[in-house]
């Protein structure tokens, strides 16, 4: 019967991740995690007070004052969802429960795919996602001119396409990161079979058989 255990070998090479363990890398992506959406937090809260909220996107100009609000709470509730991922994934880090891991998987498996679709239509986005639109205000502010020429503006998209592809490859590797840890944390909790738990006899050595004592001769063969 083939033992469901995973073998040392097998979970000592699904430890690693790059130069540190996966429970450390994925305790680290947690804290960034959570540290990312606390500023983000407030970021929001700030521009909330002073009028300017759009949680990192523009309202649509056809939204009523209603559903700007509306729009605005929900981005509140998405920036607490992605603190909350964060927390439950320390959590389940620290504790060794792989089922909290599950969670932040979902989200930023999710926050990949809604950050492609971003660049078609920039509201699937959530909330802390590169928005085309508003990096290029910021980049014609910074410029100091109402219209980029074109050379500015291929200048721009370079620096976008660049930033965005390289946030994209982190957002990959820290999914790819905590779903080693889900596996190593899993594989670790198991628990042993019903091989592993039966004891095994010992043979002896050549030598220790040949020190045994004799228990007599045979009985002599007797034929028909």
């Amino acid at each position: 019967m083939t033992s469901s255990k995973t073998s040392p070998q097998t979970l000592l090479d699904s430890s690693r991740s790059l130069c540190c363990h996966v429970r450390t890398s994925a305790m680290a992506i947690g804290l960034v995690h959570m540290m990312f959406s606390c500023t983000l937090l407030m970021d929001t809260i700030v521009k909330v007070s002073y009028g300017k909220d759009s949680c990192g996107f523009p309202h649509p100009p056809i939204l009523s004052f209603k559903e700007r609000v509306l729009d605005t709470t929900t981005n509140f509730f998405l920036i607490f969802g992605m603190f909350v991922t964060g927390l439950s994934l320390l959590y389940g880090v620290l504790k060794h429960r792989e089922g909290l891991l599950i969670c932040f998987l979902v989200l930023q498996s999710a926050d990949i795919v809604l950050s492609v679709l971003s660049l078609f239509y920039v509201q699937l986005g959530l909330p802390g996602t590169l928005n085309y639109e508003e990096l290029l205000k910021k980049w014609t502010y910074l410029n100091g001119v109402h219209e980029l020429s074109p050379q500015d503006v291929n200048k721009f998209m370079i620096i976008f396409s660049t930033i965005f592809i390289l946030v994209l490859l982190i957002k990959i590797y820290t999914v790819s990161c905590v779903g080693k840890c889900y596996r190593f944390i899993k594989n670790r909790n198991q628990p042993p079979s019903d091989n592993e738990c039966k004891p095994m006899a010992v043979l002896p050595s050549y030598h220790e058989a040949l020190m045994l004592p004799s228990k007599g001769d045979p009985p002599a063969y007797k034929g028909p």
